[in-house]
């Protein structure tokens, strides 16, 4: 989609311009710890020497850190061979006495009247370190005064401000590969997928063939075992509540009868009634 040019609008522009000065204030905090860490492990005054003796072995043109591991593995081999090596007589005194001293032009020579001799290799790596971390917080506080001006306040100056333009090719990039996942891959992936695991593993299958695929997972094997204990329990319980109703009904009936029986009994009317039956049974009376 972005073929030919880029296009940003002024509500883009301005948001990545904060997403960028955001990036750079959290570059500068990083530089600034990762500072302070050096400077608390290594004396103030030790690290400043370091520092300028670093800086003038540059303008030389020289690694001190490499001088000086080759100088050392010099001074172990002539260490060495001096222990073996038998004591020499004296010379004469009209000999230069200074024979034994590196050449002018090699690294020892070079590095000797900047008083080489008194830094280790550590510190003139942790001296090297900070001399880069300086220079970095020198470069993002310029950056930062350039993101914050009226010049990168605008789509138009958008050559001048490199950031604040990545940012925004970055953002619509990750746009369009999100909206390029999902409508081109996820969204048939979501469509077909439930369609394909139903057609191959429900339909057309038999419960027991369906049963055995799902207890193939042991957490679902345990659920589908508790689901039958409770549809028993389910069963009998409702088994046990017709059986007390029924029970509840019939001493109910039982005791409709008996109460009616002994109304009838108990009635001021019976006499009468039976002499009128009677009566009725024998007409020539």
């Amino acid at each position: 989609p972005f073929k030919y040019e880029v296009e940003v609008e002024q509500h883009e522009w301005a948001k990545a311009q904060k997403r960028s000065g955001a990036l750079i204030e959290n570059e500068i905090r990083m530089c600034r710890q990762a500072l302070a860490k050096l400077r608390s492990t290594t004396p103030k005054k030790q690290l400043q020497q370091a520092m300028q003796f670093v800086a003038m072995a540059d303008k030389r043109g020289l690694d001190p850190v490499a001088v000086q591991v080759e100088l050392a593995r010099r001074n172990a081999e002539h260490s060495t061979s001096s222990s073996e090596q038998p004591p020499k007589p004296e010379k004469p005194a009209t000999e230069p006495a200074d024979q034994a001293q590196p050449t002018p032009g090699s690294d020892g020579g070079a590095l000797d009247d900047i008083g080489y001799a008194q830094y280790s290799p550590r510190l003139l790596r942790r001296a090297q370190q900070a001399m880069m971390m300086q220079d970095r917080l020198s470069i993002l506080h310029l950056r930062r005064k350039a993101l914050s001006s009226s010049t990168c306040s605008t789509v138009e100056n958008k050559r001048f401000c490199p950031e604040i333009f990545l940012d925004v090719v970055a953002e619509k990039l990750a746009y369009n590969a999100v909206m390029f996942i999902n409508f081109e891959l996820l969204q048939d992936f979501f469509f077909q997928f439930p369609r394909e695991l139903d057609s191959n593993l429900y339909y057309g299958k038999s419960v027991q063939q369906t049963r055995d695929f799902a207890t193939q997972n042991p957490r679902i094997g345990k659920q589908l075992v508790l689901l039958e204990r409770r549809a028993r329990l389910e069963l009998v319980m409702s088994r046990l509540q017709d059986l007390v109703r029924q029970q509840v009904a019939a001493e109910a009936g039982g005791k409709g009868r008996r109460s009616a029986a002994t109304q009838t009994r108990d009635s001021p009317f019976s006499s009468i009634r039976s002499s009128s039956d009677s009566r009725r049974s024998y007409p020539g009376y």
